[in-house]
Protein backbone atom coordinates (compact mmCIF):
# COMPACT_ATOMS: atom_id res chain seq x y z
CA UNK A 1 0.00 0.00 0.00
CA UNK A 2 1.12 3.52 -0.97
CA UNK A 3 0.04 6.73 0.06
CA UNK A 4 -0.68 8.92 -2.67
CA UNK A 5 1.44 12.38 -3.28
CA UNK A 6 -1.56 14.40 -4.70
CA UNK A 7 -4.28 14.25 -1.95
CA UNK A 8 -6.39 16.56 -4.00
CA UNK A 9 -9.01 13.94 -5.55
CA UNK A 10 -8.82 11.59 -2.94
CA UNK A 11 -10.07 14.33 -0.57
CA UNK A 12 -12.86 15.11 -2.86
CA UNK A 13 -13.97 11.85 -2.80
CA UNK A 14 -13.91 11.23 0.93
CA UNK A 15 -15.46 14.57 1.53
CA UNK A 16 -18.45 13.61 -0.41
CA UNK A 17 -18.90 10.38 0.91
CA UNK A 18 -18.58 11.92 4.55
CA UNK A 19 -21.35 14.59 3.81
CA UNK A 20 -23.60 12.46 2.23
CA UNK A 21 -23.58 9.93 5.06
CA UNK A 22 -23.84 12.50 7.52
CA UNK A 23 -26.94 13.26 6.02
CA UNK A 24 -27.93 10.17 5.67
CA UNK A 25 -27.02 9.29 9.33
CA UNK A 26 -28.97 12.76 10.48
CA UNK A 27 -32.06 11.33 8.56
CA UNK A 28 -31.46 7.88 9.95
CA UNK A 29 -31.53 8.48 13.59
CA UNK A 30 -34.17 10.89 13.58
CA UNK A 31 -36.82 9.44 11.12
CA UNK A 32 -35.75 5.82 10.98
CA UNK A 33 -36.38 6.39 7.63
CA UNK A 34 -34.05 7.73 4.35
CA UNK A 35 -36.30 8.21 1.79
CA UNK A 36 -35.35 7.02 -2.00
CA UNK A 37 -35.04 10.12 -3.93
CA UNK A 38 -32.04 11.28 -1.51
CA UNK A 39 -30.22 8.19 -1.92
CA UNK A 40 -30.74 8.54 -5.42
CA UNK A 41 -29.49 11.95 -5.50
CA UNK A 42 -26.47 10.80 -3.37
CA UNK A 43 -25.80 8.41 -5.54
CA UNK A 44 -26.00 10.75 -8.72
CA UNK A 45 -23.54 13.31 -7.02
CA UNK A 46 -21.47 9.99 -6.42
CA UNK A 47 -21.21 9.33 -9.43
CA UNK A 48 -20.31 12.91 -10.84
CA UNK A 49 -17.67 13.15 -8.40
CA UNK A 50 -16.48 10.06 -9.56
CA UNK A 51 -16.66 10.76 -13.24
CA UNK A 52 -15.17 14.84 -13.01
CA UNK A 53 -12.18 13.62 -10.69
CA UNK A 54 -11.03 11.25 -13.31
CA UNK A 55 -11.38 8.41 -10.84
CA UNK A 56 -13.75 6.48 -12.53
CA UNK A 57 -11.68 5.72 -15.36
CA UNK A 58 -8.79 5.13 -13.76
CA UNK A 59 -9.89 2.74 -11.69
CA UNK A 60 -12.55 0.94 -13.42
CA UNK A 61 -12.09 -2.39 -11.95
CA UNK A 62 -12.03 -0.84 -8.31
CA UNK A 63 -15.68 0.15 -8.94
CA UNK A 64 -16.98 -3.27 -10.81
CA UNK A 65 -15.50 -4.82 -8.29
CA UNK A 66 -16.99 -3.03 -5.07
CA UNK A 67 -20.50 -2.17 -6.98
CA UNK A 68 -20.85 -6.17 -8.10
CA UNK A 69 -19.58 -7.32 -4.15
CA UNK A 70 -21.65 -4.63 -2.18
CA UNK A 71 -24.62 -5.30 -4.44
CA UNK A 72 -24.52 -9.24 -4.28
CA UNK A 73 -23.77 -8.99 -0.15
CA UNK A 74 -26.39 -6.69 0.62
CA UNK A 75 -28.75 -7.98 -1.06
CA UNK A 76 -28.55 -11.23 0.53
CA UNK A 77 -28.30 -9.32 3.94
CA UNK A 78 -31.14 -7.52 3.32
CA UNK A 79 -33.35 -10.49 2.32
CA UNK A 80 -32.53 -12.23 5.71
CA UNK A 81 -33.39 -9.14 7.48
CA UNK A 82 -30.10 -7.87 8.46
CA UNK A 83 -29.97 -4.90 6.36
CA UNK A 84 -32.74 -2.61 5.60
CA UNK A 85 -33.45 -0.71 2.25
CA UNK A 86 -31.79 2.36 3.18
CA UNK A 87 -28.70 0.97 4.67
CA UNK A 88 -28.38 -1.30 1.02
CA UNK A 89 -29.01 1.63 -1.10
CA UNK A 90 -26.48 4.12 1.18
CA UNK A 91 -23.86 1.01 0.46
CA UNK A 92 -24.33 1.48 -2.87
CA UNK A 93 -23.92 5.10 -2.53
CA UNK A 94 -20.41 5.17 -1.08
CA UNK A 95 -19.30 2.27 -3.90
CA UNK A 96 -20.23 4.80 -6.32
CA UNK A 97 -18.64 7.20 -4.70
CA UNK A 98 -15.50 6.45 -2.65
CA UNK A 99 -14.73 2.28 -3.32
CA UNK A 100 -11.21 1.41 -1.96
CA UNK A 101 -9.09 3.39 0.03
CA UNK A 102 -9.01 6.71 -1.49
CA UNK A 103 -5.73 7.74 0.28
CA UNK A 104 -3.77 4.88 -0.73
CA UNK A 105 -3.25 2.33 -3.81
CA UNK A 106 -4.14 -1.29 -3.60
CA UNK A 107 -2.13 -3.21 -6.92
CA UNK A 108 -5.12 -5.40 -6.92
CA UNK A 109 -8.57 -3.46 -7.54
CA UNK A 110 -10.38 -6.26 -7.47
CA UNK A 111 -8.95 -7.24 -4.07
CA UNK A 112 -9.44 -3.66 -2.79
CA UNK A 113 -13.15 -3.33 -3.98
CA UNK A 114 -14.09 -6.88 -2.13
CA UNK A 115 -12.05 -6.50 0.78
CA UNK A 116 -13.28 -2.53 1.62
CA UNK A 117 -16.85 -3.48 1.11
CA UNK A 118 -16.51 -6.98 3.03
CA UNK A 119 -15.12 -4.55 5.85
CA UNK A 120 -17.84 -1.92 5.84
CA UNK A 121 -21.04 -4.27 5.60
CA UNK A 122 -18.99 -6.08 8.82
CA UNK A 123 -18.66 -3.28 10.69
CA UNK A 124 -22.19 -2.28 10.09
CA UNK A 125 -23.83 -5.67 11.07
CA UNK A 126 -21.62 -6.54 13.90
CA UNK A 127 -22.16 -3.13 15.52
CA UNK A 128 -25.25 -2.85 14.77
CA UNK A 129 -26.23 -6.59 16.37
CA UNK A 130 -24.23 -5.99 19.41
CA UNK A 131 -25.95 -2.66 19.51
CA UNK A 132 -29.03 -4.66 19.14
CA UNK A 133 -28.22 -6.90 21.84
CA UNK A 134 -27.40 -4.25 24.48
CA UNK A 135 -30.99 -2.59 23.87
CA UNK A 136 -32.64 -5.68 24.26
CA UNK A 137 -30.77 -6.87 27.64
CA UNK A 138 -32.01 -3.05 28.92
CA UNK A 139 -35.70 -4.27 28.05
CA UNK A 140 -35.69 -1.02 26.22
CA UNK A 141 -37.09 -2.51 22.80
CA UNK A 142 -40.12 -0.93 21.53
CA UNK A 143 -40.99 -1.81 18.11
CA UNK A 144 -39.68 1.89 16.84
CA UNK A 145 -36.44 0.82 19.08
CA UNK A 146 -36.27 -2.73 16.97
CA UNK A 147 -35.34 -0.92 13.81
CA UNK A 148 -31.06 0.15 14.69
CA UNK A 149 -29.68 2.90 12.73
CA UNK A 150 -26.87 1.27 10.22
CA UNK A 151 -26.15 4.30 8.07
CA UNK A 152 -24.18 5.75 11.47
CA UNK A 153 -22.60 2.93 11.36
CA UNK A 154 -21.43 2.75 7.80
CA UNK A 155 -20.61 6.37 8.60
CA UNK A 156 -17.87 4.76 11.23
CA UNK A 157 -16.72 2.08 9.10
CA UNK A 158 -15.84 4.00 6.28
CA UNK A 159 -13.95 6.69 8.36
CA UNK A 160 -11.90 4.34 9.62
CA UNK A 161 -11.10 2.50 6.62
CA UNK A 162 -10.78 5.87 5.08
CA UNK A 163 -7.94 6.58 7.60
CA UNK A 164 -6.07 3.24 7.77
CA UNK A 165 -2.97 4.40 5.54
CA UNK A 166 -2.47 7.07 7.97
CA UNK A 167 -2.96 4.66 11.05
CA UNK A 168 -0.76 2.44 9.96
CA UNK A 169 2.17 5.00 9.33
CA UNK A 170 1.61 6.13 12.81
CA UNK A 171 2.47 2.90 13.75
CA UNK A 172 4.76 1.65 12.17
CA UNK A 173 6.69 4.98 11.93
CA UNK A 174 6.82 5.25 16.03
Amino acid sequence: MQLDPLLIVPTISFATAVILLLVFSFLDVRERKVSNGLLFAGGLVGCVVSILTGHLFSHTFLYLSALSFVLALSYVLFRLGALGGADVKALVVVALTSPGVVYAHWENQIYEGVMIGAIEILVIVFVGYLYWQILRRSGRTTSEERVVPLIPLLLVGYVVVQMMPFISQILFIS
